[in-house]
């Protein structure tokens, strides 16, 4: 099955080139349809000009963002943020997730790689 995402430039070029080959997301009821071998059709912010499909290998679910970053933060986030919890704290104030939407639907880990 073929799901659909839309990302910022940044994290879109990032999948593009291979440097990134996870991608963080709330759990919500439409990441739920989500399974292993799915495809995702990325849709490149702002203007949806650009797209890349790509083939969820893993899933990986946790109750709240902590442990979710916790996990890769190492190879995903220290050369940008000087904590975890500072990554956790940039997924509310950049607006991506509220803290009342983590805590409802948990988050997730989808390991992609480029069909």
């Amino acid at each position: 099955m073929e799901h659909t995402m839309r990302l910022f430039s940044t994290s879109f070029n990032n999948i593009k080139s291979g440097k990134r080959i996870r991608e963080y997301r709330l759990y919500d009821d439409k990441r739920k349809q989500i399974k292993i071998d799915d495809t995702i059709r990325l849709l490149k912010l702002p203007n949806l000009d650009e797209e890349l499909v790509v083939k969820v290998e893993n899933i990986e679910v946790f109750s709240n963002w902590y442990d979710c970053y916790s996990k890769y933060y190492e190879e995903d986030f220290k050369d940008r943020y000087n904590s975890v919890e500072e990554v956790v704290q940039d997924t509310y104030d950049g607006g991506y997730y509220t803290k009342e939407e983590s805590n409802k639907y948990g988050c997730v880990i989808f390991t992609i790689s480029k069909g």
